[in-house]
């Protein structure tokens, strides 16, 4: 294939930066940015992209932007294509120093793909994952060198992954000799499961500890899997003593990681952590994600539509992004405007699920009008049985009905997280041998999910 013509190229240049206004940075630098056009003379041009991921987004997205754009400056353009960059999608990996780091690429089979959206421009920073932003941002710019594992932990649908990818490709990006290898928690464990099979834990071991940078995500799926708890502790142990960096993420802080080997959590403890607080406190952060989807979506929802959505649905990010998805495609299917009434028409079975939601104050209540005990006396220093067995059941119901981690539990009450996991598990305790006691929290548990 050719290069580019001067005038086509000249135009390209153009249309690239009419792209960038349209659809504003964070789009243009995660998706459009990465192309590059290949002239294919009468036949029209191929525009480029460096992975089958990326084509299939940015075809089925902006392609028909893009072939308008350049409809425009030539009439005559027999075709427009998309394809993936045949050079990187063979490119060899890079040479090492050492042993090669399979995963530094982002071909390599052994890693867990990136998605390359989940950039840190694209991550929208409010004051309940500021702290976690501002720490992983310090870490991939260089400005932070954590001496121990870095933690990041949060519920479902926050933006863990997300940040964790983040820094996983500014790394990639600006620190050509740094090699990083990420996986999901699945990905690490059938990887050493195989290993294990196939007699080769020596191969596995070597592979993971050659590289620079090692990334593993929602470290508390693994507490099912000693064996791969085992090994985990031992790769911990040993970038630890290389001084290498380590991100691990998970539901919870070290001290509520259920199930997880307790040397693990204490590695977590002694390293550098930081939280997602729930999104229930963060109606800002909602708004401002609502109104970015919207925007990426073109979907023209007013902004009481949002508004409405910020206030009504407080879960996860995962939540606000299916809706904004459900009224696109109606939109697109139906038309007409889309309103509050029409919108919570769209959205009726996600509404209603949402408002199930449960907040420790909610509990609070259920369970002091059980045991007829005042709201006030469950954050008060009393100790008496009448007032701490209440508390401990509200707190064991707050672990199992939100996504609130030990330490903001335990702020709701006014204790620290020791003095919640020390509440959870004597509730838990007490439920083996009394089942009197295992009825009665079921049936509260049943009542505050009606």
């Amino acid at each position: 294939m050719a290069g580019a013509k001067p005038d086509r190229q000249v135009e390209w240049m153009r249309i690239r930066g009419q792209l960038q206004a349209e659809y504003g940075d964070g789009i243009f630098k995660s998706w459009l940015k990465p192309m590059t056009l290949v002239d294919m003379g009468a036949r029209g041009i191929v525009i480029q992209l460096p992975t089958r991921f990326m084509r299939d987004r940015v075809q089925g997205s902006y392609g028909e932007r893009i072939r308008t754009l350049w409809l425009e400056v030539d009439p005559a353009l027999s075709e427009v294509g998309f394809e993936v960059n045949p050079v990187l999608q063979g490119a060899p990996a890079q040479p090492a120093q050492r042993p090669a780091p399979a995963g530094n690429g982002a071909l390599d089979e052994f890693a867990t793909p990136f998605q390359p959206f989940l950039t840190f421009e694209n991550f929208i920073v409010g004051e309940s994952n500021a702290l976690a932003h501002g720490l992983w941002l310090g870490v991939a710019d260089g400005n932070l060198q954590p001496t121990g594992p870095l933690y990041l932990f949060g519920g479902v649908g926050l933006g863990k992954t997300h940040l964790m990818q983040a820094l996983a490709l500014r790394l990639r990006r600006d620190r050509r000799d740094c090699s990083v290898l990420y996986f999901n928690s699945d990905d690490f464990r059938q990887h050493y499961i195989d290993a294990v099979n196939a007699k080769q834990v020596a191969g596995f071991r070597s592979r993971i500890r050659s590289f620079d940078v090692l990334m593993i995500d929602d470290v508390h799926l693994l507490r099912r899997s000693p064996g791969t708890q085992e090994e985990l502790l031992h790769t911990i142990n040993a970038f630890a003593s290389r001084n290498r960096l380590m991100a691990i993420s998970g539901n919870d802080s070290p001290v509520g990681l259920d199930g997880i080997d307790e040397r693990i959590r204490s590695r977590l403890s002694t390293g550098v952590s930081a939280p997602i607080l729930p999104l229930e406190t963060d109606y800002p952060l909602r708004l401002a994600y609502l109104e970015r989807r919207a925007f990426e979506t073109t979907l023209p929802a007013p902004q009481d539509v949002l508004v409405f959505l910020a206030e009504r649905i407080t879960s996860n990010m995962r939540v606000l992004q299916g809706a904004i998805n459900r009224l696109e495609s109606h939109f697109r299917q139906f038309g007409g405007e889309i309103s509050v009434d029409r919108a919570e028409k769209v959205l009726e079975d996600l509404l209603p699920a949402n408002d199930r939601t449960q907040t420790v104050e909610a509990i609070k209540r259920t369970v002091c009008d059980r045991y007829n005990v005042r709201p006030a006396e469950m954050d008060s220093p009393r100790r008496a049985r009448s007032v701490a067995r209440p508390r401990q059941v509200a707190m064991y119901l707050a672990k199992q009905l939100t996504s609130l981690s030990l330490p903001d539990i335990g702020r709701k009450f006014g204790r620290d997280h020791s003095t919640v996991l020390y509440g959870v598990r004597k509730i838990e305790k007490l439920m083996e041998d009394d089942k009197a006691l295992e009825e009665e929290v079921e049936a509260l548990r049943r009542k505050l999910e009606l």
